[in-house]
């Protein structure tokens, strides 16, 4: 069978339409390669703007045993190629928007070890030169026979059972899982880069310290620096600095011998002893008490510990990885933190961007949300309208991915079939709402010319507010007095009572 392509111009390499003479064709004919059996199951991922050419190397690839997926779009690719993580890829040059090129580039930052193979009109054109030199495994020029396609992808996928062999030797006791800041945060190009600045630095005995605003995910980026080091299968151990007085902080940190203190009835081992052989974080280093940093760094420089009430150090390997969302240079101008801790601890700094400054994830990020507060609301919200989308992709989030959580997490709440933008409960509009009611509540001068008691000025006000509040949940809930009742937390009878002492309707049934 003989099957049309597409028309490209030999000057210019640009696709043209099908009245040239220039026919691209691909046989499909049996190739005749034997061999591929050891490839069964192996997947590959075809980019191409023709669906033509896609389907065509599809069944031509299934035929021979090979898990094929299709992509049609640069942007496509790259989220399946992130999804799926395939064995392989046979990826067109010449595509609108995003060509061939770059989209190898950005695979290579996630992944530089899947080999990917181009397809290109004419055989030594300048981008296909240049994509070899950028990495790519090798290209085939159109037309070509099945038998040069198949034979240049068995290269591929035997590099590709090189690598997982080699790894396995190297690393038998680990198993290769998909990134974890690549699969959680997205796949912006400052997302791109970092999870390729973490694989480098993670593979490195260096300690870390994760810099970014509040709510970005330095969290995350710190365990991905530990699942992806040697450290990877001990433990990754947590000290919430600003969530633990000093006194508390100090005996969780360092441990305690019997008798250290009074309430020391046993002996206890601290957080840098549980994480031997790890990674201890510290989350928001910036609230770590003054008093206790030169003892830290004394640890740190010595990689021994000594808990209250003890002299003996005990020995311990542990790698530091640290967070803060404030500048710690200014705490330093200030004398609230250590420079010597501060250089102990930056051998290697990260900056996590804000939301704001990545905002092509946001899509992404929160129809991740929507399947996690489905389930966990017994909901079935089918996504986002239009409108919804395009308000979160406006809106700054001060409060990073953190707030889109908790935004997300509302809306799924209150929604019937899709989120719409009304039931975005960002800060504008609660801002907002917080003015209204405060309106509603302002004393009125002539209660005060007549000296109305305390009492009854709040007794008048807190009916203003549930007044507003009620109404406000019916309404999101479409007038529904069972739901709003569950929603509030009160009985359905006592809704129904308050309902009827406000005197209020839904304006659709008059």
């Amino acid at each position: 069978m003989r099957k049309k392509y597409g028309i490209f111009s030999l000057t210019g390499l640009k696709k043209i339409p099908f009245s040239s003479t220039l026919l691209i064709t691909v046989h499909m004919e049996s190739s005749g390669m034997e061999g591929l059996e050891k490839y069964r199951g192996m997947k590959i991922l075809i980019v191409d703007d023709e669906e033509d050419m896609c389907i065509l190397l599809k069944r031509l690839f299934e035929r021979q045993g090979l898990t094929a997926m299709m992509a049609m779009d640069g942007d496509s690719a790259l989220d399946q190629f992130r999804k799926d993580e395939p064995d392989a890829v046979v990826l067109d040059i010449l595509m609108p928007r995003m060509d061939g090129r770059e989209v190898m580039l950005r695979m290579r930052r996630m992944n530089p070890e899947i080999p990917v193979i181009f397809m290109t009109a004419l055989a030594g054109v300048p981008g296909a030169v240049d994509a070899m030199k950028a990495g790519a495994f090798d290209y085939v020029a159109k037309p070509f026979e099945t038998s040069e396609i198949l034979e240049v992808l068995s290269r591929a996928l035997d590099e590709r059972l090189m690598r997982r062999k080699y790894q396995s030797l190297q690393q038998p006791e680990r198993t290769v899982q998909k990134d974890l800041l690549l699969d959680t945060m997205g796949t912006s190009d400052v997302v791109v880069e970092l999870a390729a600045t973490v694989r480098r630095i993670a593979r490195t005995q260096f300690d870390v310290l994760i810099a970014g605003e509040a709510g970005t995910g330095k969290a995350l980026a710190a365990q991905a620096v530990h699942e992806g080091s040697e450290r990877a299968g001990k433990s990754f151990v947590t000290l919430a600095c600003d969530a633990l007085n000093e006194s508390v902080m100090e005996r969780e940190l360092f441990g305690y011998e019997r008798g250290a203190f009074p309430e020391a009835t046993d002996s206890q081992s601290g957080k840098l002893e549980t994480a031997h052989g790890g990674t201890l974080f510290f989350d928001e280093i910036s609230a770590f008490p003054l008093r206790l940093q030169a003892r830290l760094l004394r640890v740190l420089q010595t990689n021994g510990v000594q808990r209250l009430g003890s002299e003996v150090p005990i020995p311990i390997d542990v790698r530091i990885v640290a967070s803060s969302s404030k500048d710690l240079h200014d705490l330093i101008e200030q004398k609230k933190f250590r420079a010597d801790l501060f250089y102990r601890l930056n051998e290697y700094g990260l900056h996590v961007p804000s939301l704001r400054e990545r905002k092509t994830d946001i899509p992404y990020l929160a129809s991740r949300c929507l399947m996690q507060y489905n389930k966990e609301l017994d909901k079935s919200i089918g996504g986002f309208t239009p409108k919804a989308l395009e308000k979160m992709l406006a809106y700054n989030w001060p409060g990073n991915v953190a707030q889109l959580r908790s935004v997300v997490r509302r809306a799924v709440l209150f929604a019937e079939d899709f989120i719409t933008a009304e039931q975005l409960d960002l800060e504008v509009d609660a801002e907002k709402r917080t003015r209204a009611v405060m309106a509603m509540a302002e004393i009125d001068e002539n209660d005060i010319e007549h000296g109305i008691p305390l009492k009854d000025h709040v007794k008048k006000h807190t009916a203003h507010v549930e007044r507003q509040i009620l109404l406000e949940t019916l309404k999101r809930t479409g007038w529904n007095k069972a739901k709003a009742a569950r929603i509030l937390q009160i009985d359905y009878k006592t809704m129904q009572t308050k309902v009827k002492e406000y005197r209020l309707t839904d304006p659709q049934q008059g």
